[in-house]
């Protein structure tokens, strides 16, 4: 009986010392406030000798379960079906910070900031957006700003769900991370009505003790030659949320001189594929943009498996728009006339004048686009006047060939197909070792 006594003292002691997740705390004041009032049962009778009892017992499941309790105070409802598996499982991991701030229009439209997850590649914004007289979705503008006192974190992207009765969204909405001294964030928000724009801001602290930094950071210096140009990995950041690649296509000084000699090349996409302990990491969107650093483009990833064992980077294709400024002669006579530009062939399969009409029909590999295009018939330029009867053709080792139909208003004698750009891709399948020591 004795020890029994020193161990109630003991889980006392310990209860008195201990305390409870802010988050639970809310979550168990607003249920005791939804309770009905009941008859007094024969507990509440005896609440006086029962409530020592109580109290040790839930002191010994606090002492034994405060992580657990902590962790389940942290997570964020409702947003199953708007994330993906890995946002799921670290919202089960209590990986974030529960907000809960609401602003209110006059028209009853709201918006309330309810969760933030932050590591170093992205911050997340999980906020709801309600109407409801009207429909969700069109409710707010989709613009909106996020700022703290050392600057602003860019808006990325977002994506929802709207309810059945379009009256409710869920968002989660990827912003650039925040400085690391930032402490308060403002979300600057707009309400959107026909012809009228109405502002609207809410203020919250950042805890930083939420914050995830990065699971693998590495400096890459590694290039793979393409067409004109080399393509220069600079760097992986792999966090809890996502892995992000970022590389360069062009620099400044290689893009002021191509722009001075006519043979400009524009990247249109870089197609990489990220392998994991051998298996493909799920690609989450990919960009490129031109700027005062030349031509840089970006890769995001899915999170990298746990434990993280090999590790490649694979250029799967890379697609460009390329200056040509070349003409070609037609030929009437002359059958699948083939045309070599800058080393990508193409078909002329057929040249008919009609109704004062020129059409010319082509073939070539599938990615294969001539972006600017003119007919010069005797000297005369005629700019397309429009491409028709697309068809695809799939040969029996896998390519896909590409047939359509140029019209040129206008006809002559002598005709020659002057090409000043054209985009094609190319496969490449070359893969880059990324050591992770």
């Amino acid at each position: 009986m004795k020890n029994i006594e020193e161990l109630f003292e003991r889980g006392k002691a310990q209860m008195d010392s201990t305390q409870v997740p802010d988050e639970l705390e809310m979550r168990l004041r607003y249920a005791l406030e939804k309770a009905e009032q009941k008859p007094l049962s024969f507990y509440q009778r005896h609440a006086k000798q029962m409530k020592i009892a109580v109290a040790l017992v839930f002191a010994l499941l606090i002492s034994f379960n405060y992580d657990v309790i902590a962790s389940y105070g942290k997570q964020l409802f409702g947003y199953d079906q708007v994330m993906d598996g890995t946002l799921r499982e670290l919202n089960n991991l209590g990986k974030g910070q529960l907000i809960g701030k609401s602003h209110t229009f006059p028209n009853g439209v709201s918006l309330t900031v309810d969760y933030v997850m932050l590591d170093e590649n992205q911050l997340l914004l999980f906020y709801t957006v309600k109407a409801p007289s009207g429909d969700a979705s069109e409710a707010l503008f989709p613009v909106m700003s996020l700022k703290g006192f050392f600057g602003e974190s860019r808006f990325i992207s977002s994506q929802g769900l709207i309810n059945e009765e379009e009256s409710e969204v869920k968002y989660i909405a990827s912003f650039e991370p925040t400085s690391l001294l930032t402490r308060r964030l403002t979300l600057n928000f707009a309400l959107n009505e026909p012809g009228v724009s109405t502002p609207a801001e809410i203020t919250f602290a950042l805890d930083r003790n939420t914050a995830m930094g990065h699971i693998l950071k590495k400096e890459l210096n590694q290039a793979i030659t393409v067409d004109q140009t080399k393509l220069k990995f600079l760097s992986i950041v792999a966090s809890p949320t996502q892995t992000v690649i970022k590389g360069s296509a062009q620099s400044i000084l290689g893009l002021a001189i191509d722009t001075l000699s006519g043979e400009r090349f524009r990247p249109m996409d870089i197609n990489l594929r990220l392998i994991a302990n051998g298996e493909a990491v799920e690609a989450k969107g990919r960009g490129l943009s031109t700027d005062m650093k030349g031509i840089t483009f970006q890769t995001n990833f899915d999170a990298l498996p746990v434990p993280l064992k090999e590790l490649k980077l694979e250029l799967v294709s890379f697609s460009a728009d390329h200056d040509v400024n070349q003409q070609y002669n037609l030929s009437r006579e002359e059958k699948n006339q083939v045309l070599d530009i800058l080393g990508q062939l193409v078909e002329i399969n057929s040249i008919e004048a009609t109704n004062g009409e020129t059409l010319i029909t082509l073939t070539s590999e599938e990615s294969l686009v001539l972006t600017k295009v003119y007919l010069l018939a005797d000297g005369k330029r005629i700019a397309l006047e429009e491409t028709i009867n697309d068809d695809y053709e799939k040969s029996l080792d896998g390519t896909i060939k590409h047939q359509r139909t140029l019209r040129f208003p206008g006809t002559g004698k002598d005709l020659q197909l002057e090409v000043l750009r054209m985009t094609y891709s190319k496969n490449y399948n070359k893969v880059i070792d990324i050591p992770l020591d």
